[in-house]
């Protein structure tokens, strides 16, 4: 079976598509042919560690890909055989972009109902998750205004609907290029520039989902903000109390979120399909421009 894999840390165009046996069925496992699958920022971060340890390079060679969408092919016999056939959402940390994976964690595997396409399950893949835990740190974290980087980003977007467009203070903050974007998807909320943002007195909470120092310094010059959250950096040179956080997985969180998406509740923003030939295409495509939804890439084509 065809697997993309990567070899080293020198980015995108280190990833090769190559030749793996198929996984063998266990009595505990599932096979599932794999059909549609997210790209997301954390594929090629890892793909690019300037820093790796010892320990990460060992890892190497390694199939990307932290889940995906696909259908049941072999259920094995200590697992429910009502599974076969199937379509399922799965998460898949060992790597989703390959033909067929071997799933042995029940508590990973989501049957999906008819009406949720694949497209969407997949992209129910690193996203909702996360803006759930901004969303939570937000509403314990009690503040006047509510700045957000990366708004128009699939996280972006998604916590703001977990939010409301009455959330108090909310301010989205997207760059000139994706506002009438934002507003497209999201027209009920409001969106802004960063060097169009009022200096407000009271306390503010800069959420940081678009992961850049520059944008961080300026509208800290500005705002003052008493504290930063973050996603995507782990640590800050700007003397503010900062707090990374990051998603724990959890089954009945998803379980969740699928039902809301099919119920149309939650919306969720999809771009374009590569092939699974051009996933360094594909990821290319997701760092390079600016977000207009999830990319995906599509192993049926």
């Amino acid at each position: 079976m065809l697997a993309i894999i990567q070899h080293n840390f020198t980015g995108i165009g280190g990833l090769t598509v190559s030749q793996r046996p198929q996984p063998h069925l266990t009595a505990e496992g599932v096979l599932i042919a794999m059909e549609t699958l997210p790209v997301v920022p954390s594929d090629w971060h890892k793909e690019t560690n300037l820093h790796a340890t010892a320990e990460q390079a060992a890892q190497l060679p390694r199939v990307i890909g932290i889940g995906g969408v696909g259908t049941v092919i072999a259920v094995g016999q200590h697992r429910d055989q009502q599974l076969l056939n199937q379509r399922v959402l799965v998460m898949h940390p060992q790597g989703s972009y390959q033909e067929v994976i071997c799933n042995t964690n029940p508590d990973w595997l989501f049957p999906l109902p008819d009406t949720l396409s694949n497209e969407a399950a997949a992209t129910l893949t690193a996203g909702p998750g996360t803006a759930l835990v901004l969303a939570n740190f937000i509403k314990q974290h009690p503040s006047d205004q509510i700045m957000m980087t990366g708004a128009n980003s699939v996280i972006g977007l998604i916590l703001c609907q977990l939010l409301g467009p009455a959330y108090p203070g909310l301010t989205p903050i997207v760059s000139p290029a994706s506002q009438a974007y934002f507003h497209h998807i999201l027209p009920d909320f409001p969106c802004y520039l960063a060097n169009h943002v009022k200096t407000t007195t009271g306390r503010t909470l800069l959420v940081d989902i678009a992961g850049s120092p520059r944008l961080l310094q300026q509208l800290s010059a500005t705002q003052h903000p008493a504290e930063i959250v973050s996603i995507a950096l782990q640590s800050t040179e700007l003397t503010v109390p900062f707090t990374f956080v990051h998603e724990n997985f959890d089954p009945l969180i998803y379980q969740h979120f699928i039902q809301d998406v099919t119920e149309q509740k939650l919306q969720l923003p999809i771009d374009r399909s590569f092939t699974f030939m051009d996933t360094q295409l594909a990821q290319h495509y997701a760092k390079d421009t600016h977000s207009r939804g999830r990319v995906l890439v599509d192993l049926r084509h």
